[in-house]
Parts: structure tokens; sequence; C-alpha cells
């Protein structure tokens, strides 16, 4: 699917409203682009598809760059009406969504996917960027505490601002967050919101034991 549908475009508008009233605390759910906000100037075409979950659709918006944001359990992308007022064109190019919702749809089906997909990020700090590069590596089916990640990227004792780091990414399950935990073995947050990443993480479990049940709370742990 390359765009939204007219009905889509006429309920969208919510979707823009929320993803505002997330913006500036972190990302929203569906991890759009701050690009999009209203400060862009000049017109960027932007292809969207959608993958359908058991918890919702994850909605893809790609551009000729590569991958822009994956939108978890959204019911529409940003709308047409709104896409126009932010200088966003919805195309028609499933050559730039197709990889990604192939990909989505064998992770979704149980399979290990090859998301190697090309990204275009247009927002993140130094910083923020080098989290997700190295989250990026955290491989299927593993899991890996902040603090870990923190030592990795060289800032030891750095748990907290990699976990602030992750609350911005743009691109969940393909930068898979989902996979990083306290190191006391607790899930830790996700911006998604907890169901999501119990939801992902039960997905792996072909290859990771997981210590808790789903639809338990917070303070579940891993074994």
């Amino acid at each position: 699917m390359a765009g939204p549908d007219k009905a889509a475009a006429g309920r969208g508008d919510r979707l823009g409203a929320r993803n505002r009233a997330a913006h500036g605390r972190a990302h929203s759910a569906g991890g759009w682009s701050n690009e999009w906000d209203g400060r862009v100037r000049d017109t960027l075409e932007v292809a969207a598809a959608s993958v359908t979950t058991e918890l919702g659709p994850v909605w893809i918006l790609a551009t000729s760059a590569g991958l822009r944001g994956l939108g978890l359990g959204e019911r529409e992308a940003p709308s047409a009406r709104e896409a126009r007022a932010l200088g966003i064109r919805y195309v028609q190019r499933p050559r730039w969504t197709d990889p990604t919702r192939r990909s989505l749809e064998d992770y979704f089906a149980g399979r290990e996917p090859a998301l190697d997909v090309k990204l275009d990020l247009a927002e993140g700090s130094p910083f923020e960027r080098r989290v997700w590069d190295v989250t990026r590596r955290v491989k299927y089916g593993t899991v890996v505490s902040y603090g870990t990640l923190a030592a990795r990227i060289g800032v030891p004792g750095g748990a907290r601002a990699v976990g602030n780091a992750l609350g911005k990414n743009p691109v969940p399950i393909v930068v898979p967050c989902h996979r990083v935990i306290h190191g006391d073995k607790s899930i830790g947050g996700f911006s998604s919101g907890l169901k999501w990443k119990r939801f992902l993480l039960e997905l792996e479990r072909g290859q990771l034991e997981l210590g808790w049940e789903r639809g338990r709370e917070k303070g579940s742990r891993i074994a």
C-alpha cells in the first residue's frame, strides 16, 4: 500500500495531535520523525504502508533514502491534510516500503527477519544516533541491560542517558529497543507501551526464555 486511503486521511488528524502533544517528552508510540512537527521547509516525499498484528497495525513511513518512521498500534498514518501542512507529500512508491514490510511480515509470523533495511533518520543527537546504532546490533532472541549498552558505547554509568535515547527511537523493532531491559532483569520501559514490549519479546521467546507471563505488571522479571 503506497499511502493512506481517503478515509484514513480524514481520520488521521487525531494521530498528528497526539504526536505533537508527545513531542518534547519523547517520540510518540508511533515514533514519527520530529522533522514532521511543523518545521519542514521543503516538500518531503513519503510513502506509507502497514502490517497487521494482533495488537494493531504497524505503520511504515519511508522516503527514497530509507525507512523514516514506524508507528506501533496506530490506526492511521498522519493524514494527507496534515502532511501537506507539514510539507509532506504522499507518493505511491511501494519499492520504498516493501523491504521493511516484508521483513515485518516475517517477524510477526515468528520468523527471524532480515531487518537490514536502509534508514533515513533526520533527527537525533550524535549520542542518540550512536545508541540507536549499537542497539541495532542486539541480536534477535537476546536481551541486554541499559548499563551494558552504555558500556558498549563508551559511557559507563550512562544507563539513564541510554534509556532516554531509546525513548526517542523513531523506528522500533528495526532498532530493537524492546530488547533492552534493566540490570536487575526487570522489563523496563518502552515508548510504545509495556504491552508492546512484552508482545515483541514473547514473539522471540523461541530463542529466549522469558520469566513472565503475558499480562503481568511492570515489575515482571526475566529469569
